[in-house]
């Protein structure tokens, strides 16, 4: 799905984003029951409870879970982050800017794990709190990351696959370093992509524009499908194309079909 929304501008919430989507209108975690999203604010209001979410220099977000009062459990709308990858929703955050006002847009994350840490509740009494640590995923800077500075890997296709499939069917949990975790995801599958289109675009059946400094002809990995689609990490979903078509794919007035095409491509590769 198409999301209406832009990084860092701001929305009403109500009018904004429950109205066309659903989902409840007051609290940190809303999930739209008919919407392929999970809706996650954080911000103004928290810190009274004993919330204490944070971004990091890197993009990702600590976020508190949901529950006021005793021992956090992963239930709601906890559970709806922590499984959102196999429900097949996005994680879009915003930020409160003030108590009641707008809501400002910081983009679709995912769940890389989460942590139990010892906090305080609504009642001033500690408590065992779930802390999710949130990752970024960029539309297209993500994808294309590291080609510059990394060395193709040196492993048969067919390994590359088993890895790139081993990657999609990743399970969040509990863990001190999630975005390594989910970096290293992504990369095994943008590996086994690129191996597969073997320096020739998948959507122009052109030779890559440039070869890197490594060796590697340039293509980038596009994923054909959002996850509320049945994506991202899904190998028949993902195509290696030039930065041309990558553009095309995500910007052109003929996107849909394009991205049709693609899967085509792709899926009789696969």
């Amino acid at each position: 799905m198409l999301w209406p929304f832009v990084v860092h501008q701001t929305y009403h919430r109500r009018r904004d984003i429950h109205d066309p989507f659903g989902g409840q209108q007051q609290g940190g975690i809303s999930t739209p029951a008919a919407a392929p999203g999970v809706f996650i604010f954080t911000g103004h209001g928290g810190h009274g409870i004993g919330y204490s979410d944070r971004f990091h220099d890197d993009g990702s977000l600590r976020y508190t879970g949901q529950g006021q009062k005793g021992p956090m459990q992963m239930i709601s709308g906890n559970r709806a982050i922590r499984d959102h990858a196999a429900s097949g929703k996005d994680l879009l955050v915003f930020t409160q800017q003030a108590k009641g006002g707008r809501v400002r847009f910081e983009g679709l994350f995912a769940c890389a794990g989460w942590d139990i840490e010892t906090q305080s509740d609504i009642d001033g009494s500690p408590r065992p709190a779930i802390v999710f640590h949130l990752v970024p995923q960029p539309e297209l800077d993500s994808e294309a990351a590291g080609l510059e500075t990394e060395l193709p890997p040196a492993a048969p296709l067919a390994d590359l696959k088993a890895r790139a499939i081993a990657a999609a069917s990743f399970t969040p949990s509990t863990s001190t370093a999630p975005p390594r975790t989910v970096y290293e995801r992504s990369r095994d599958v943008r590996d086994y992509v690129l191996a597969r289109a073997d320096g020739v675009c998948e959507g122009c059946d052109q030779p890559a524009p440039f070869v890197t400094k490594f060796g590697r002809p340039y293509l980038e990995a596009h994923h054909i499908r959002r996850l509320s689609d049945g994506g991202p990490d899904d190998i028949r979903y993902v195509a290696g194309i030039c930065p041309n078509c990558h553009r095309r794919a995500h910007f052109g007035s003929d996107r849909e079909a394009f991205n049709a095409t693609l899967t085509a491509t792709v899926l009789a590769k696969e």
